[in-house]
């Protein structure tokens, strides 16, 4: 390995130097450079693409706005999964994501939230606008959660598993996931946590809805979540 790499091994030891330093001392103090310096790139990557992502949806978001938000909307980390998840294509990977500012944060929940009020409001069918409840589900509050249970219902989960988003997913994005041996459908425990968990409005544009329950049907935020996953 020596003569390969053209390294010298140093066995790491709790040695103390003429300078007073051990080897495990030395690492830490590499480590803690490597860290400061991760963090560094990681801050400059989550600037320029917060920038781009702005420049990319121009999407108006005011300061009232994110001020409200602030205030009053407590991120759960099923929220923040799906926010990363919305965006990880665009930070590239999982690790900046974690170590962006909960203002910042913010204003990407509520890019998100506008951009999935009109891709999942839009009803191709009746080419009409109609209210869509999960952009206010990941931006609200998780108020309970319930025991998570899969739905069981042999009609509804006949129709689930019959739609062309379904399968699309099972057969392209979820298909290593699936094949897993004991491994539970991954897009069926999602809705099941879902359906099984009570969210309250937080909204800056009727704040009169704060804090009251956000109710659906089961068939609407299942087409809702499979339009999500598609798009991620």
């Amino acid at each position: 390995m020596k003569d390969q790499y053209e390294k010298t091994l140093t066995e790491v030891t709790n040695t103390k130097n003429n300078d007073g330093l051990s080897g495990i001392d030395k690492m830490a103090m590499n480590l803690d450079k490597y860290d400061e310096g991760t963090v560094i790139l990681a801050d400059i990557n989550i600037e320029d693409t917060m920038k781009r992502i702005m420049q990319m949806v121009d999407i108006p978001i005011a300061e009232e706005e994110v001020n409200y938000y602030m205030d009053h909307f407590h991120i759960a980390p099923m929220q923040l999964e799906y926010i990363h998840q919305f965006y990880a294509k665009y930070f590239g990977n999982c690790q900046d994501l974690a170590l962006i500012p909960k203002r910042q944060l913010i204003i990407l929940a509520l890019i998100m939230k506008k951009i999935l009020l009109i891709d999942l409001g839009y009803d191709p069918d009746t080419k009409e606008m109609k209210e869509a409840a999960l952009p206010y589900i990941l931006t609200g509050n998780l108020e309970d959660r319930s025991v998570n249970r899969m739905i069981r219902a042999q009609k509804f989960v006949d129709s689930l598993e019959e739609s062309y988003k379904y399968q699309r997913l099972v057969d392209e994005d979820y298909r290593m996931l699936l094949e897993i041996p004991g491994k539970e459908d991954s897009i069926k425990a999602k809705l099941s946590t879902l359906v099984n968990t009570k969210f309250t409005y937080v909204t800056y544009e009727a704040p009169e809805l704060t804090g009251t329950e956000i109710t659906y049907d089961v068939e609407s935020i299942a087409d809702e979540l499979l339009s999500f996953l598609e798009y991620i």
